[in-house]
């Protein structure tokens, strides 16, 4: 790292600074760089993905194919830590996974198991310093600090019970100060870096608890290294060190040293190699087939050079070739790199995580993800990811941020696709509605059946309902009845076997499908802006400077869209236009307000109006990121007054940019009249940062609601005030469903014969000679007037008498070889009938004739009874007789 403190300059903050070390280091800008840490708390996804979830962090991220799943902040692990630095990670036996993270004067422990509810396990003091560098060695975490003590030795055998400790540490071989640390797991051995002027101090780990010193090499000083052993090929059974090497403190003839370590006693040189550009040789990693050498050099970037990393041809370890340089194009400085199925994950400061592919080229990598937890900017300064861990085998990978704390994050797409085979419904019946799904997963088992969940909010909190499986990936989302025209929020979710929830939409609740309740719509105003259909520009107190708002295809910038949203379409309303290429603030909102407002809309004649549109919005960047907000209004006077709508900021969902839709029910604001307006607002208030926002696809649309009786009422107001029924609860009034012949009325008295009367199957039937468990049925409508009611028994045994009975109440008794279902007084149906040969007879129950007619055993309109048939059975069971199951009937009123 550069040293840009001048004498004068150290000499009057040496005085100031806590540890000696920290000003004869070589990374003295990061102190100069220095920020006070996030005092917020971070974000966990499990908080979003359950019914009444919390909204999306605080802060705003930029990112491109990366998931956050948990982000614990410094002031999470305590209010003590001014800062983090070094991550990495463990698996346990049991196969719980744990990021390591270092803290300004601690090590602290977080389970990731399920990586969107990381939970804090563990914290463990050390030395007070800016640097710490930790690795594992089986169960152990070894942790070096540039604030001295040596090597920290933490036991992990007990992290599933939540406890971690210290089990020694080392000060033997020379200065107790180590920048950074490195362990070969094949060979057993472990590496301490820089430290003062040191080059490599080597240890033995055979006891490791107990780390002997047995070498070192200080040619030159080492800042990083990484040390394999090769188990094929001219080297194979060789251990080798790849060091970020240099002269005085790393900075003269800074470069790649390649040392075979195997003799500790004899460590021979192989080569050392240059590269073009050379300022201060810092980390790097092997490809996955050791040919090449990714390395980033810390001080190279300096406001001309964009981030840079080295590829350096190593597959000749005694002369290795620096072959070429890959880049993303911005300023920020590069930090530490690992590699891992193709891949090379970098934490490159102010630009956050991004991640390399090399699958097309090993030497020209394109960047395929990134996730920036530097909201300002990419400038060349040591702020923001200090370094990243992709080896977990859950694939989740980690990244510790100096002010920010630990991120946990999924790289690539999501595990689980779902696909709407008829589209996502912009309306969905009042009366309920199945909406088919599929969801699909990247590898077969990916998914945790049963945890496939809709979550809706008509207006009263999220619900969480189970989708129904209907096999081979699909499922069916079952809305309930919904009152017409109101407005439901929603989303799917479900969990992959890596412990994340997968949601639909991504960023679920904060982001949400949105449909109407109605059994259609109209649309009497839609805008794709590619026309100006009367809109205007300025108000009453507009004071911005630049970033006026105008419609134009927008040219975008880091901030801008430069896409509009309409598919077909190119032109949409932006706050300003800049030039091609030009910088993040080029002609964004400055100096105060601007205004965008509707043309007049006359919905006067609207029963129930909807607005929608897309906006865009951004204040995450600049010098005084997340303090503006973005202002949506409607009048229904002109203009006259103003209700709000919504207001976007200062913080969290979408203020970093991106096409989000908003619709809303007209009146929930104002009622709706011929002099209906909206406004937009962006504004750029207090502190200058970066501002912009667009708007995009404008609509309204009128909700129409079933009126099946034609009384001029929506049926679901008919039912809510009772001018109608619904007894079946299918959101339609009786008189509908008896009028279109969806339920019977086979006595006229206007109440559908389900809810009339009813016959339910209770009790259970044992098996008979017939192999089957006998049952009741009926056939006809249980009604009294109509006299046309049979009951049916199916599954007895052939050819034997039998009996229908009745009583008034049920009970479960165990009677002959079977089971007895009715108590409290019992009314035989004589005589006797015969069995057919299927083990089947019907009954003809008579309402004029006893016991139905009078008596005990009446049959009234509107009772209960409950029925049964006893059956001979001499060749099955002990006793020679059995039951069917019973039969619940209730008689239509």
């Amino acid at each position: 790292m550069r040293n840009l403190v001048t004498p004068l300059l150290l000499a009057i903050l040496v005085p100031a600074l806590v540890s000696p070390v920290l000003a004869a280091h070589d990374d003295d800008p990061k102190i100069l760089d220095r920020v006070a840490p996030y005092p917020g708390p971070g974000w966990k996804a499990a908080s979003m993905s359950q019914a009444g979830g919390t909204n999306q962090p605080a802060i705003g991220f930029d990112s491109n194919n990366v998931t956050l799943l948990s982000w614990i902040s410094v002031a999470d692990f305590g209010a003590q830590f001014q800062d983090a630095n070094d991550c990495w990670g463990y698996t346990s036996p049991s196969g719980r996974e744990y990021a390591i993270i270092g803290l300004s004067d601690a090590t602290a422990w977080v389970e990731i198991t399920d990586p969107s509810n990381a939970q804090i396990i563990e914290i463990r003091s050390g030395p007070n310093s800016m640097w710490r560098d930790i690795k594992v060695y089986g169960a152990y975490a070894y942790a070096v600090s540039e604030g001295g003590s040596g090597i920290q030795i933490f036991n992990m055998t007990n992290i599933d019970s939540g406890s971690v400790t210290l089990a020694n540490t080392v000060t033997s071989g020379g200065t107790s100060a180590t920048h950074n640390v490195a362990i070969n797991t094949d060979s057993g051995y472990l590496y301490r870096c820089g430290g003062g002027s040191e080059g490599l101090r080597i240890y033995s780990l055979s006891n490791p608890t107990n780390p002997t010193y047995v070498a070192s090499w200080s040619t030159r000083y080492v800042h990083d290294v990484q040390v394999v052993t090769y188990t094929s090929g001219q080297w194979a059974g060789r251990e080798v060190a790849f060091a970020c090497s240099g002269y005085n403190g790393g900075w003269s003839q800074t470069g790649l040293d390649i040392l075979d370590v195997t003799n500790k006693s004899n460590i021979q040189s192989l080569d050392h190699t240059f590269y073009s550009n050379a300022a201060y040789s810092h980390q790097g990693w092997l490809s996955e087939d050791r040919q090449y050498f990714y390395l980033g050099d810390e001080l190279d970037e300096n406001g001309t050079l964009p981030t840079t990393t080295h590829v350096i041809d190593v597959s000749n370890l005694s002369n290795a070739n620096a072959v070429g340089t890959f880049t993303n194009g911005n300023g920020a400085i590069g930090h530490n790199m690992y590699t891992k199925d193709g891949l090379i994950y970098q934490a490159n400061y102010t630009s956050g995580l991004r991640v390399f592919d090399t699958s097309s080229s090993a030497t020209s990598p394109t960047e395929i993800a990134h996730f920036d937890t530097w909201a300002s900017g990419d400038p060349d300064s040591f702020n923001g990811l200090w370094s990243c861990y992709p080896y977990f085998d859950s694939g989740v990978v980690i990244g510790s941020d100096i002010e920010k704390g630990l991120f946990v994050w999924w790289v690539g797409g999501s595990p689980l696709t779902y696909v709407f085979p008829a589209g996502i419904p912009d309306t969905i019946n009042p009366a309920g509605e199945t909406v088919p799904v599929l969801i699909s997963e990247g590898t077969p088992g990916d998914l945790v059946l049963g945890s496939e969940k809709l979550f809706y909010d008509a207006g009263s909190g999220w619900t969480e309902v189970p989708l129904s499986s209907i096999g081979s990936g699909q499922y069916n989302i079952d809305f309930p009845a919904l009152p017409c025209g109101s407005t439901v929020s929603w989303y799917l979710s479900a969990d992959s076997q890596s412990g994340m929830s997968w949601t639909e939409p991504a960023g679920a609740p904060a982001n949400s499908h949105s449909s109407i309740a109605a059994v259609g719509s109209s649309t009497s105003f839609d805008d794709d802006m590619e026309s100006n259909q009367g809109w205007n520009v300025g108000a009453s107190g507009d004071s911005a400077t630049t970033g006026i708002w105008t419609r134009v295809n927008p040219v975008g910038t880091a901030a801008q869209p430069e896409d509009d949203h309409t598919p077909s379409g190119t032109r949409c309303w932006v706050t300003g236009q800049g030039s091609a290429g030009g910088s993040v603030g080029a002609n964004d909102v400055d100096g105060g307000k601007t205004t965008l407002t509707t043309p007049t809309l006359d919905l006067s004649s609207s029963s129930d109006p909807l607005i929608s549109y897309w906006r865009w919005y951004s204040n995450d960047a600049g010098s005084a990121p997340n303090e503006d907000v973005f202002r949506v209004d409607i009048s229904n006077n002109g203009g006259s007054s103003w209700s709000s709508v919504e207001v976007v900021g200062p913080s969290g969902s979408g203020t970093s940019g991106g096409w989000i839709e908003h619709q809303f029910k007209v009146s929930d604001f104002v009622a709706p009249t011929a002099s209906v307006q909206m406004r937009f607002i962006a504004e750029d208030a207090g502190s200058g940062s970066i501002v912009e926002a667009g708007v995009d696809d404008f609509s309204v649309t009128d909700v129409v609601c079933a009126d099946c009786n034609g009384n001029g009422v929506p049926d679901d107001v008919d039912i809510s005030l009772g001018i109608s029924q619904d007894c079946n609860a299918n959101a339609i009034p009786d008189e509908c469903d008896i009028a279109d012949g969806t339920s019977g009325d086979a006595n006229g008295n206007g109440i559908p014969d389900e809810c009339d009367c009813a016959t339910t199957n209770y009790c259970t039937s044992f098996p008979n000679s017939s192999g089957n468990s006998a049952s009741m049925g009926s056939s006809g409508l249980a009604d009294v007037s109509l006299n046309n009611f049979d009951l049916t028994v199916s599954g007895a045994a052939a050819n034997q008498f039998s009996l229908f009975f009745y009583g008034p109440s049920q009970t479960t008794i165990l009677f002959g070889d079977g089971i007895l279902c009715i108590t409290g007084g019992i009314h035989r149906l004589s005589p006797p009938q015969m069995l057919d040969g299927s083990g089947a007879a019907t009954r003809t129950l008579d309402f004029t004739q006893p016991p139905a007619s009078s008596g005990p055993g009446t049959i009234a309109p509107g009772s209960s009874w409950n029925f049964q048939c006893w059956f001979r059975d001499p060749s099955f069971g002990a006793a020679g007789y059995n039951l069917s199951d019973g039969l619940n009937v209730t008689f239509c009123p």
